[in-house]
């Protein structure tokens, strides 16, 4: 698992993407007066003309549903983090400053013996400067570790303090280890485990999404490329109408024609135009829907050139095979690869909470050195000026404040403590429903992932069943519009000798006008046929070319 990954928007170039990986491949062209040449990006006569290649690599550099999603894997990363940081090294500090003045009567507390004396010497006074500074850590195997440095100095006026002021110092070792709730590096580490499942999953789901932009915007590419067919075949329609509304003012100024023949032909260039008019409006929502999925409206120079597919889409002759399509989804689609880490997050958090089910016993242990210093303050609680009290030896701890540290350096003076805790609930029903709960979210896992399965057998069946029925539909499509053109060139030899009349030949124009957009329409629902099962077999990126 790769730390502090970023998803790159660098992407390869496209390479020339004709059929599937699992599948033979082999397409055939459309007919070359239906083929166009591919000129290059760039605005010209307020057009703009795309090859499909760098409408996708805009898609992956502009579109804002791709630049949202890249967003989530970096927002699962901090997850990671965040649960890497239960077993960051704590720092703490705390200094505090004491000082009290109170009346005592005590004598062992200070009191003087003479009641006669004033009040101002029944008193005392303590002063005291404390400094503790320490680190704290967790280990995975569920050791926590505190290591404290105490720091006191006191003075005071009692007369028996043997010194004035005094330093202790304490350096203090103490160690926690569970021995059975908590215990073990895979229990310690189970919630970065856990976010680096979902950060995984993030990552596959991006993917995902990435996927069905693309192909959303394949298909608007190919919307627009029919759309423009569409209007182009609607406007050879309305030229055909004119043509024959022009030969037929010219046979009734002639003679040879009635008058009341001409207004079919009136009321069919009427309908073809009303047609035509409809046909430009798709054009432009078919156009708005590429800019909107390129965001090409951050740039107000496109808001009104006309968007020109490059690319001709192409009849592809391969036969996918269902059982092959299936076994690389099975191991490709994002959708399973984030159902098989929900499996393992599951499983992962069952070990957790089974773990959970056991009582607390910790070892404890701690280990420590000190030592002390002062100045020397000889005790004077006795107070009779005829008989005093031989001098007291010197206190053997006289010294400055870094004495105290160097005894504590000597180890000489430790102390040490060694302990079990035992904690256990006796009903213990939070970490049981905790285990239950975990299991039955596993058992769910579980069944989503074979649910996930099915749905992949489905979706790849469908896909590959459209290709095959778009394909049928392109070898249809060619025959009627063979059949159509024929038909109306012997339709209009027929008119030319009396045989037929103008109400047939104009149906016959529009016959001919309806094939060729249903042709139109066929190649590009065959062209996103095509890439639906790159999408439903999780293998779209690689068959254009694409890196994340």
């Amino acid at each position: 698992m790769l730390k502090s990954m970023k998803v790159l928007w660098l992407f390869a170039a496209v390479v020339g993407w004709a059929g599937f990986a699992p599948c033979a491949q082999a397409q055939e062209a459309l007919p070359a007066d239906n083929q166009t040449a591919s000129g290059a990006a760039g605005i010209a006569d307020n057009t703009v003309e795309l090859p499909l290649e760098s409408v996708l690599l805009l898609a992956l550099k502009n579109n804002l549903d791709i630049t949202f999603a890249k967003m989530q894997p970096a927002a699962a990363e901090t997850d990671i983090m965040r649960e890497q940081g239960e077993f960051d090294t704590l720092f703490t500090s705390e200094f505090s400053k004491y000082r009290e003045r109170k009346q005592v009567a005590n004598f062992l507390a200070g009191a003087v013996s003479d009641p006669t004396a004033p009040a101002a010497e029944a008193n005392i006074w303590q002063e005291r400067y404390n400094f503790d500074g320490g680190l704290q850590k967790k280990f995975a195997l569920g050791t926590e570790a505190d290591l404290t440095l105490r720091h006191k100095e006191s003075s005071s006026d009692l007369p028996f303090a043997g010194l004035v002021p005094e330093y202790y110092s304490e350096l203090v070792l103490g160690l926690t280890q569970p021995l059975l709730r908590d215990f073990g590096i895979e229990v310690g580490r189970t919630f970065i485990k856990i976010a680096n499942l979902n950060y995984q999953a993030s990552e596959q789901q991006f993917r995902q999404d990435v996927m069905d932009v693309l192909y959303q915007v394949e298909s608007f590419y190919w919307d627009l490329y029919y759309r423009i067919a569409d209007l182009d075949n609607k406007r050879k329609s309305l030229e055909r109408a004119k043509d024959f509304q022009r030969t037929f003012r010219a046979r009734i100024e002639a003679g040879t024609l009635a008058p009341i023949e001409i207004h079919q032909a009136d009321a069919e260039v009427s309908l073809r135009t009303q047609e035509v008019i409809l046909a430009e409006a798709r054009v432009h929502q078919a156009e708005d829907n590429l800019k909107k999925a390129l965001n090409l409206y951050r740039d107000d120079r496109y808001w009104d050139v006309a968007v020109q597919p490059a690319d001709m889409p192409e009849r592809s002759a391969i036969q996918p095979v269902a059982s092959d399509c299936i076994e690389i989804a099975l191991e490709k689609r994002p959708d399973i690869r984030q159902a098989r880490l929900s499996q393992d997050i599951s499983n992962t958090q069952v070990r957790y909470s089974k773990n959970q089910l056991l009582p607390r016993l910790d070892l404890l242990g701690s280990i420590g050195t000190n030592g002390l210093s002062g100045g020397n303050n000889p005790v004077t609680i006795f107070d009779d000026p005829n008989n005093p009290p031989p001098p007291p030896p010197p206190s053997p701890w006289d010294g400055s404040r870094k004495d105290s540290f160097y005894d504590m350096r000597d180890r000489d003076y430790y102390t040490y403590q060694v302990g079990v805790r035992l904690q256990f609930p006796l009903e213990n029903r939070l970490a049981r429903s905790q285990h239950t709960r975990a299991r039955i979210e596993a058992a769910q896992a579980e069944t989503t992932l074979k649910s996930v399965e099915n749905t992949i057998v489905n979706e790849v069946r469908d896909a590959i069943r459209v290709i095959v029925t778009s394909r049928e539909l392109i070898d249809s499509g060619i025959a009627t519009l063979r059949y159509n053109q024929e038909k109306l060139k012997a339709e209009e030899k027929k008119l030319d000798v009396g045989m037929s009349t103008a109400f047939a030949v104009l149906e016959f124009q529009s016959d001919l006008a309806n094939a060729e957009s249903t042709l139109a329409l066929a190649y590009a629902e065959h062209r996103k046929a095509l890439t639906n099962l790159q999408r439903v077999m999780g293998t779209l990126l690689e068959e254009k070319g694409l890196v994340l």
